[in-house]
């Protein structure tokens, strides 16, 4: 039924849960992976505690370590994904909003679902924090399977 499925991570335990899920629903289904994850852009204009701009040295280096957690996050799908039999792609970019991201990503990789964690946040953590999880059901055109 489903050929092509996005599971985008942000290295959370929660993302953790719903890649060996989404792992064990894509063998079911016979279906590709494509394991995704979105870097925030390093702002060249960012200002930290009392007006302080990180030189471009610590900006270049945030933006490594940022790009190595993501690809640690994304080779960590693969695995799960070559240990279950389960043809695997990996993607990662940089966004500026991580549920938008994920919805471009599908739609770009014709994916036909999108199996993502979440946190779980309700009340005014939910409110405060926003729900990832939340914002990508609202926005794409393909099924979202949220696990929890």
């Amino acid at each position: 039924m489903f050929k092509r499925i996005l599971i985008p991570t942000d290295g959370s335990p929660e993302s953790a849960k719903a890649i060996k899920a989404g792992i064990a629903f894509a063998r079911r289904n016979g279906s590709r992976v494509i394991g995704y994850h979105s870097v925030d852009p390093m702002r060249r204009s960012m200002h930290t505690g009392e007006g302080y701009i990180p030189s471009g040295k610590l900006m270049a280096e945030i933006e490594r370590r940022l790009r190595a957690a993501a690809k640690k996050y994304v080779t960590a799908i693969g695995r799960a994904a070559r240990k279950a039999d389960v043809k695997f792609e990996a993607l990662v970019e940089t966004a500026d909003t991580p549920y938008r991201a994920i919805v471009d990503a599908a739609a770009r990789r014709k994916c036909d679902l999108i199996f993502m964690g979440t946190h779980g946040y309700t009340g005014f953590t939910r409110f405060a924090l926003g729900s990832v999880a939340e914002k990508v059901v609202r926005l794409s055109k393909v099924p979202v399977l949220v696990y929890r």
